[in-house]
């Protein structure tokens, strides 16, 4: 069962994980650039962008080769750097910030929860 949200600036009804307006073409605050979804295919990150650009993602991926066939591969950098940024769900962490909540640890203020044992 598909959710709908009401557009910010004009108040049409749109789908719960839309980023832009289709009518009016405002950007819906609150939300978050994420991988996952149906139609990913390598890592998600074309799929990512195309839903926050508003475009079809297969716009995204033909551009995405021919910017990799006329940079020489640079843009490959440029690919994994969005995968390390963009969180695979929108509840999710991005791989950059796993990675360094694993380096610093557990914070001093938050704990583990101490479980008490009834005699």
């Amino acid at each position: 069962m598909d959710t709908t949200k009401r557009c910010v600036a004009c108040a049409m009804e749109l789908r719960d994980e839309a980023t832009k307006c289709p009518h009016c073409h405002a950007f819906q605050p609150g939300a978050v650039m994420h991988r996952g979804g149906e139609g990913r295919r390598l890592l998600g990150v074309c799929l990512a962008l195309g839903r926050q650009l508003g475009i079809d993602v297969a716009l995204v991926r033909v551009a995405f080769v021919i910017a990799l066939v006329v940079t020489g591969g640079a843009t490959l950098a440029v690919y994994f750097l969005l995968w390390a940024f963009t969180p695979p769900s929108a509840i999710g962490k991005a791989p950059i910030q796993r990675v360094a909540d694993w380096l610093t640890g557990p914070s001093e203020g938050t704990s583990e929860p101490r479980v008490e044992r009834r005699v």
